[in-house]
């Protein structure tokens, strides 16, 4: 008599972690479908499997709906063969603690009409992507602006919920940016918020939250970073800004304010403007004490 495995089922059985959206699963249907090394599995993202429209619905709509009430049933996706070729799938969606556990099933018998309504939709749903990207990306940096970022924080608020991890959020400045606008003028003025932006990709994350917040400011929130661990990127970062030059031996500098979520603060309804605030002030702290490093609130709080 054949032992039945996970193996035996002719539809796609994967697990993808919820934070990193890592594989950490696949049955053999999959691997054969998909065309992943059995070798490698950890190695892939859920997004190098699914169509860009539906990782954009992933992050908009499933993501949320399994945070909120633990699954999602018939969820119509396109899943990636190859990098050319685009399939029809349905997936069942169940989240356990931070694992998230899919059967999907490959549609690619639906008729034409149905076919012609996907790429329709698929269309549809690239233009939306565009216009999804153009509200939330800061056009000067490419960084998040702050409707995204604020979206985002959220997201990461509602899932501390159920698995809290410490987060810290940071206010950066540039330091004298008016006077380095009327010296060198507002197109290195420009130059320099694009550089800054491109120093913060470097020392983030992906998990990490990074916007411009408004003319020279910016945020950062730093996803499962102690104060420990924001301290050390707090002196990487100046080091990195300060490597950018100005005049002579002139050098950039920025101002930092530090402020730590604390579990207490989950039940606050107005918990990023609260922790915008910690960090605003830690940040005036920075400034009144010479400009050109970090302050952390609870530092503040403590004296």
């Amino acid at each position: 008599m054949i032992t039945p495995t996970l193996d035996s089922f002719p539809c796609i059985l994967i697990i993808t972690d919820m934070q990193t959206n890592k594989l950490e699963y696949c049955n053999k249907y999959a691997l054969d479908v998909l065309g992943l090394d059995s070798n490698k599995t950890t190695e892939y993202s859920l997004f190098d499997i699914i169509s860009k429209a539906s990782s954009i619905f992933f992050e908009s709509y499933i993501l949320p709906t399994i945070v909120s009430s633990g699954s999602c049933q018939e969820i119509q996706i396109s899943l990636m063969l190859n990098p050319n070729e685009k399939v029809a799938a349905v997936a069942n969606v169940k989240l356990v603690e931070s694992k998230i556990f899919w059967s999907i099933y490959l549609a690619v018998a639906r008729d034409k009409l149905y076919q012609e309504l996907l790429d329709a939709r698929g269309d549809l749903e690239n233009k939306t992507e565009e216009l999804t990207l153009l509200s939330r990306i800061d056009p000067l940096t490419r960084l998040l602006n702050r409707r995204a970022a604020i979206d985002d924080f959220t997201k990461i608020f509602n899932l501390l919920h159920r698995n809290f991890v410490p987060v810290s959020l940071a206010l950066i400045d540039i330091d004298w940016f008016k006077k380095i606008n009327d010296t060198y003028g507002h197109g290195r003025g420009d130059e320099i918020l694009i550089e800054l932006s491109s120093i913060l990709k470097k020392v983030t994350r992906t998990s990490d939250i990074v916007a411009r917040w408004g003319g020279e400011e910016f945020l950062v929130i730093l996803y499962n970073s102690n104060l420990e661990n924001t301290r050390i990127f707090s002196e990487r970062l100046h080091r990195e800004i300060n490597s950018i030059k100005l005049a002579g031996d002139n050098k950039l500098s920025i101002s930092v304010g530090v402020t730590a979520l604390k579990i207490d603060n989950l039940t606050c309804s107005n918990v990023i403007e609260k922790s915008v605030k910690e960090a605003d002030i830690a940040l005036y702290e920075a400034k009144d004490n010479g400009r050109n490093r970090t302050e952390f609130f609870d530092d503040i709080n403590s004296n």
